[in-house]
């Protein structure tokens, strides 16, 4: 009797336990936007050795890509709808060419080898990361 009464309370124990360790709302939340520009600049930023002021009016360029993004992704949905390739195109496009003109022409092929580099890998691209 003891033994059922015991095997119980831990088949009981170990079920709540479970529960409550498993993630809410799908997970981890993604990087806000000045955890994303922190991203920028060590990424491509310091691989670029871009002065100060290269790096202030980069960094600018992906926060207003960053926050255009933010208001492209439903935030209703669980879990978020993402945006439409194009306009997530477009913009990527307008950003690719004001860092064009902030950074020296010679850098350029090498800025858009790092920035594909850091891009989140979503789910056609083999990833797991959901936005």
């Amino acid at each position: 009797m003891k033994t059922k009464v015991f095997a119980t309370v831990i088949i009981v124990l170990s079920t709540v336990s479970f529960c409550f360790s498993q993630p809410e709302h799908g997970g981890m939340k993604p990087p806000s936007i000045n955890e994303r520009i922190k991203m920028v600049k060590e990424r491509i930023c310091k691989p670029l050795n871009l002065d100060n002021l290269q790096t202030e009016k980069v960094s600018s360029a992906f926060n207003d890509f960053f926050e255009e993004m933010d208001q492209l992704v439903d935030k209703n949905t669980k879990p978020p709808v993402r945006s439409e390739k194009s306009k997530v195109d477009s913009f990527a496009k307008i950003r690719d060419e004001n860092v064009k003109l902030i950074i020296p022409e010679s850098q350029f092929p090498k800025y858009l080898e790092l920035e594909l580099a850091g891009r989140p890998k979503g789910p056609e691209d083999g990833g797991s990361h959901p936005n």
